[in-house]
């Protein structure tokens, strides 16, 4: 004969049926630790990236007027605070002095944008020994006969 085996009501007691509240309220806990740095994350890559889209905008506008000054389209003379004709939140300056040679100048150029925040506004300076143009016009006026 076969006995059925019958469970008392006192171990029935100690099955658990869910989860106790410190487990909902730990898991909570890591899921909003998880969360918030996720985001911060998230935050610092997205200014890390507007950053460098600024800064490489910067070097290749102040590239781009080096350039110019050494083809002789903008005029050698220190500039200061001229805006792009493009965008008035760019602006670029120029600064002459001499170089290390009497025949050469030492150019610097400075693009500066300028954003509603410290996380949106940079400056970029690049520097160029350019000959000095007034060195050749006097050699030229001395060869004329």
């Amino acid at each position: 004969m076969r006995r059925l085996r019958t469970t008392s009501k006192a171990s029935s007691r100690n099955v658990r049926s869910g989860l106790s509240l410190l487990e909902v309220v730990l898991s909570i806990t890591i899921f909003v630790g998880a969360v918030t740095a996720l985001s911060q994350l998230t935050t610092n890559g997205m200014s890390a990236a507007v950053k460098g889209r600024l800064d490489t905008q910067a070097i290749l506008r102040c590239e781009s007027k080096l350039a110019e000054i050494s083809a002789a389209i903008e005029p050698l003379e220190d500039i200061s605070d001229q805006s792009f004709q493009d965008d008035e939140n760019w602006t670029w300056s120029l600064a002459t002095s001499g170089g290390p040679h009497a025949d050469v100048l030492f150019v610097t150029v400075t693009v500066t944008y300028n954003g509603q925040s410290d996380l949106s506004s940079t400056s970029v300076s690049l520097s160029k020994l350019i000959r000095d143009p007034a060195v050749f016009e006097d050699s030229v006026e001395e060869d004329a006969p």
